[in-house]
């Protein structure tokens, strides 16, 4: 006789429901200072080894969001020259798609004896997974995009990162539609599986 299925817990029930949120589908109100607080403070639970924390969140907000996409225009056709106008146009408004939007990244210490570059990285995407996951129990919705932007040195500078840091995505976030997207996930059975030594 199988198993019954064991009750869930509230959090886990969550963390089941999450989907990204496209941009387009997030609208004000965005997370206000208690929120955004909460949700840092999940991504710092990401798993650190020797404790470098390596977490950066640079929240761009209002006005700050514009300003930011006629950087973002001008680097790219630093970048492409070619780049036609109506191209530019979209990068200008990228910004603008959600209340706020969350460069995120990595402050790196390449000369680590013990931690490599790559294990920093993975602990600030796993922050940032973190830190998506709080906002969506929170009632909000985010989505995790990349640009060519985010490996532009001008882009890197202006948001406060220093030239060896890496930025590692747009996280766009609002109050999503209450149609949200929740799109079926596959079953998790193909995607693990137990080892036996040979």
């Amino acid at each position: 006789m199988p198993e019954a299925p064991l009750p869930l817990a509230p959090a886990l029930t969550t963390l089941l429901g999450r989907a990204s949120v496209p941009p387009r589908l997030l609208h004000a109100p965005g997370p206000g200072p208690q929120a955004l607080s909460l949700a840092v403070a999940a991504a710092l639970r990401a798993p650190d080894h020797g404790g470098l924390k390596p977490w950066r969140f640079v929240c761009i907000e209002g006005e700050a969001r514009a300003r930011l996409g006629e950087l973002l225009a001008e680097r790219l056709l630093a970048r492409a020259p070619e780049t036609p106008e109506a191209r530019l146009d979209l990068e200008r408004t990228k910004p603008l798609r959600a209340p706020l939007l969350v460069a995120a990244g990595a402050a790196l210490r390449h000369d680590h004896p013990k931690i490599p570059a790559w294990e920093q990285e993975a602990t600030a995407a796993a922050g940032i997974m973190n830190f998506l996951n709080a906002l969506d129990a929170q009632g909000f919705g985010g989505c995790w995009l990349s640009s060519a932007a985010l490996r532009d040195p001008m882009v890197k500078q202006a948001l406060g990162f220093a030239p060896d840091d890496a930025l590692l995505g747009w996280i766009y976030v609002g109050t999503p539609n209450a149609d949200r997207p929740r799109p079926t996930r596959p079953s998790p059975d193909a995607y693990f599986r137990h080892w036996s030594p040979a």
